[in-house]
This record gives structure tokens, C-alpha cells and sequence, in this order.
């Protein structure tokens, strides 16, 4: 499968779209729209995941289950407008059967684009648990995240009030948290026109597969447990 590019004019189409919010507009620009974003995601979702599976065998390799759609599901959103200008991959296990498990994304915006790993969802039985292994295994917690922020990432998650007890010493930062995760930003848009982004984001999600492994280890505690 070969990358075929995202186009700064593919990007303000796509906030174009998002902006005019109009069936007409879409349905008159749909195939450029398909053309110029959804399948140059498609082929990188094609290209990184089939790299990913090595890490994790049960992950979803369909690229049109792993790409957002143009048009957004508002039946339980405060926000009606019909199209989204922001378009992601999620590279992860099948999110219905697989609850509360970690996952790669990727995200374009007209604006900048981004990447990380965290867990997705903030369930509080993975979290407790998430805890419970940077206490036992705080060495290889630690050297998962040095080689994450060594790519430079942002750290983000929401805090508690108070911190959980038994905290290892300098985890404070990642410890008490009520969710989890890295994440790559990045403005250059012109990153976005060949193959360069293939290779940036392969070499981000090699430094985040330690981590991933390390999230992954907990989810699977989890779900061992039945929690």
C-alpha cells in the first residue's frame, strides 16, 4: 500500500465542509473530500497497523474500521453540525470487546496533527490497577516513559483531589491519575504531503511501544480479573 499525501487544500475542504455544514456542499465534494483525506488515512492506518500487529496480534488491521467518518454522530452530542473538520486512526483492539484497553492514535486538524498512547477509556478497576504495577515494576514503567517524552511528547490525564496511597518516588506526575496518556503535536502541515509522516510516525510508535506494552499488561489483568 503506498501513502498518497494530505494536501493543505485537502485540509481547508475539509474545514470548509465542517464550517458551511450543508448536505448539499458535502454531497458536491464528497469524492474530493474521499480522495484528498479519507483514503490517504486509510493507507496509513493500512501502512502503520499492519507494522503494529507484531506488538499486539489482536488489534484491528481493517483500515475502514480505523478511520473516523466525515460525517459525526450527534445523537448524543450537545453539537448538531453534521461534519467534523478534525479526522483520526485509532490503532487498538476491537473497542466493543475489548473494554477499557490501550490504543495508538493519530489526528489531523486543519491546524496541526497529532499522535500518542494512553488507554482508551478511564475505567477505575484498570486505573487501580495501572497503580498497582508502577509500584511493582516501577523500573520498567520508568524507562516506557523516558522513551516517550524522549520524542517529545506532552503528558496529559486528569488529576485526584488527593494522591493515592503508595506512591513510588518521582511518580507523582503519572500516578495519580483518573486517566492516562502521551501525546506528539505537531504544526508542520507539510509533513503531511508524502511519505515524511510515514516515517515520523513509525518512529514515535516505536518509543511508544514499550508503553503500550506496559498498558496493555494491565489490561489484561483487568480483564483477567473480571473487574
Amino acid at each position: 500500500m503506498e501513502y498518497s499525501g494530505i494536501s493543505r487544500d485537502s485540509l481547508f475542504l475539509l474545514a470548509d465542509n465542517r464550517f458551511r455544514d450543508s448536505k448539499a456542499f458535502y454531497e458536491e465534494h464528497k469524492e474530493a473530500i474521499k480522495q484528498g483525506v479519507t483514503v490517504p488515512m486509510r493507507q496509513i492506518a493500512g501502512i502503520i497497523g499492519s507494522e503494529l500487529v507484531s506488538l499486539d496480534s489482536m488489534m484491528v488491521t481493517n483500515p475502514v474500521k480505523m478511520v473516523s467518518r466525515v460525517r459525526r454522530d450527534t445523537r448524543y452530542s450537545r453539537d448538531k453540525s453534521m461534519y467534523r473538520e478534525n479526522m483520526w486512526i485509532m490503532f487498538m483492539r476491537d473497542k466493543h470487546q475489548w473494554i477499557n484497553y490501550p490504543c495508538f492514535w493519530f489526528e489531523i486538524t486543519p491546524a496541526n496533527y497529532s499522535m500518542g498512547i494512553g488507554f482508551f477509556g478511564n475505567d477505575s478497576a484498570v486505573m487501580q490497577n495501572f497503580r498497582k504495577a508502577i509500584r511493582e515494576r516501577t523500573a520498567e514503567f520508568r524507562a516506557a516513559a523516558r522513551k516517550c517524552e524522549k520524542v517529545g511528547v506532552n503528558f496529559f490525564g486528569s488529576e485526584y483531589k488527593r494522591m493515592p496511597a503508595g506512591c513510588p518516588k518521582g511518580m507523582e506526575p503519572y500516578y495519580g491519575r483518573k486517566d492516562f496518556g502521551f501525546i506528539y503535536y505537531s504544526p508542520d502541515l507539510d509533513d503531511l504531503k508524502d511519505d515524511k509522516i510515514i516515517d515520523i510516525i513509525r518512529k514515535n510508535f516505536k518509543a511508544f511501544s514499550p508503553m503500550y506494552s506496559f498498558l496493555l499488561s494491565v489490561a489484561d489483568e483487568t480483564f483477567a480479573k473480571g473487574e
